[in-house]
């Protein structure tokens, strides 16, 4: 089973031979870049280093797979005159997701959790930024997606990324007031820590928290939130650790609060946890300190980097049908 990953960023390949994978990696290994994505994209998506290097590292032959699964974030990479068109699977961004968490795990029934920025839709126009699953043996269902329109960056500049209703994207426009890149999220988690709540109550009144776990940031709150903005001095240290403190307390009620949906809905102590924002250890630190949970298995490589292990697990015990081994985590 040979499964891609990425969305525009983070591209990756992972093949799964004789009940594990066999071989890993992105293409930022290769390239020496940062979240970097094949230069070219219009070419073939089956010529991406990352692909290139796991077939001659593993000796696998693309014509040897049983099945070539990508998340359908790749779908506009990908040319129809490509050889094998036909036997490649796209499935769901948040599935791809959901199964890089849940089949590694081990556990034969779980709960699982995405969240990220946004990820493709069944919905036209639409994008997912929450989606509860359960899992069980070589099952994943489905039980509620959260996302919302999809509006084009040419309207706000490329550091900003207008995402409607998504926790990440919430997260990624202060982490650019506080002066960091599109891909630095993570230090404002670790700047966080030296702030107050002083703006926390400013911050707050532009979300809200929904049934069935929904996270609540309509576009229209982003505009305000982006006017708010340009009126801190933020080139001072204070103003950027308090903005990170509040955004992190949000983050954190946020997890929280869909976690908490989904806890109820299938009574289950086990989550498996995957997505961008699974990324932010304070957060799920502090689900962990609830109790509301007993077992955890959070995907390592939880960004976009990790649907090719979510692709090639679902090739493998989905579309081939091998059981799960459970008990021992066996990636």
């Amino acid at each position: 089973m040979i499964g891609y990953g990425g969305s525009g960023h983070d591209f990756s390949t992972c093949i799964f031979k004789n009940d594990r994978i066999i071989s890993f990696i992105e293409d930022e290994r290769i390239l020496r870049e940062k979240h970097s994505f094949f230069p070219g994209m219009g070419q073939k998506l089956l010529k991406t280093p990352a692909l290139q290097y796991t077939l001659s590292q593993t000796g696998v032959q693309l014509e040897q797979a049983d099945f070539i699964v990508a998340n359908s974030s790749l779908e506009k990479y990908y040319y129809a005159r490509t050889a094998r068109k036909a036997d490649i699977c796209f499935i769901n961004h948040h599935l791809s997701h959901a199964a890089s968490a849940f089949y590694p795990s081990s556990f034969n029934k779980a709960a699982i959790l995405v969240i990220d920025g946004a990820g493709n839709s069944e919905h036209e126009g639409v994008l997912d930024s929450i989606s509860l699953w359960v899992g069980e043996e070589n099952r994943i269902d489905h039980i509620v997606s959260h996302g919302g329109r999809a509006i084009s960056r040419k309207q706000y500049g490329e550091t900003i990324d207008p995402t409607e209703h998504s926790i990440g994207g919430f997260y990624h426009i202060v982490t650019h007031f506080v002066g960091f890149g599109p891909f630095d999220q993570g230090k404002t988690m670790g700047l966080a820590p030296y702030g107050t709540d002083k703006y926390y109550k400013a911050l707050r009144a532009f979300v809200d928290y929904g049934e069935e776990g929904r996270f609540i940031f309509p576009l229209e709150q982003l505009d305000a939130l982006l006017e708010f903005g340009s009126q801190l001095p933020l080139e001072h240290f204070e103003v950027q650790a308090d903005l990170a403190w509040a955004a992190q307390k949000i983050v954190e009620e946020a997890v929280i609060h869909a976690a908490a949906y989904l806890r109820r809905v299938t009574g289950l102590d086990e989550i498996c946890i995957a997505g961008g924002v699974a990324l932010n250890s304070v957060a799920n630190y502090k689900l962990y300190k609830t109790g509301m949970f007993k077992r955890f298995f959070i995907q390592p490589a939880a960004g976009d980097n990790g649907t090719s292990i979510g692709a090639a697990y679902y090739g493998a015990h989905v579309l081939g049908q091998l059981p799960r081994k459970t008990g021992a985590v066996y990636v």
